[in-house]
């Protein structure tokens, strides 16, 4: 993955505030109090969870680490951490999680099944685990490739993982076919290996919510709300 191009995608996207609330909502509804969040990136999903008992981020980029840490040390129900969760998990065994999210970050890791086996591992009976990934392999180009994605994920895919990993899967669904139209256009079609700002993104918000109100063939995203048995 080329770290420069990774942050600086974040960077863009992180002045798509509408769009960043509305993706927001998309995920939301099965959180607990208690939430790991993979992939914290800059904090901006992580602005939205600030009322809730507990939220840790973690990220592998030390930057990222950084920055969030500094932007929420006024909040000490917000916790920063550098962990990978492919290695050990041993150090966040004790946060007693009764959910975990992830926005747009297992398309980066290479063993995901495993990352998806350690959330089952990390959160307590009943916990849930809601995930947004992009869709469709057909779509992947240059820029996938550049910000470091391995993949594009199907429904069929995400689902198989998610089970192997021992979890029930309650919900799944692509979404945001607007945003797929144009990463069609855009990146397959077009070539653009650089995102260069977000007014469109914002403009183009109550286009995503009326359309993402029937799941359509075509989704720039799937997103899931998988569940860890009781008695797992």
């Amino acid at each position: 993955m080329s770290l420069a191009s990774g942050a600086s995608t974040l960077e863009v996207m992180e002045g798509a505030h509408r769009y960043n609330r509305w993706i927001y909502d998309r995920v939301r509804g099965a959180l607990g109090q208690r939430v790991l969040e993979i992939g914290c990136g800059t904090g901006t999903i992580t602005s939205f969870m600030v009322d809730r008992q507990l939220v840790v981020g973690i990220d592998v980029v030390d930057d990222y680490i950084r920055s969030t840490s500094h932007r929420f040390d006024d909040r000490p129900n917000i916790v920063v951490r550098r962990h990978d969760l492919t290695e050990s998990i041993d150090a966040l065994r004790g946060y007693r999680f009764d959910s975990a999210l992830s926005v747009n970050v297992f398309e980066h890791i290479a063993n995901d099944e495993g990352a998806m086996k350690a959330v089952y591992a990390l959160l307590e009976p009943g916990g849930t685990f809601t995930l947004l990934v992009p869709c469709h392999p057909a779509l992947l180009g240059g820029f996938d490739r550049d910000i470091g994605h391995h993949r594009r994920y199907t429904k069929r895919e995400l689902r198989r993982k998610l089970e192997a990993s021992g979890f029930t899967v309650e919900r799944i669904r692509r979404s945001n076919p607007v945003g797929a139209l144009g990463w069609l256009v855009n990146v397959r079609l077009l070539g653009l290996r650089r995102l260069r700002g977000t007014g469109l993104f914002d403009r183009l918000v109550p286009a995503f919510a009326v359309l993402d109100r029937v799941e359509l063939p075509l989704g720039l995203s799937v997103i899931a709300v998988a569940r860890k048995p009781v008695a797992g």
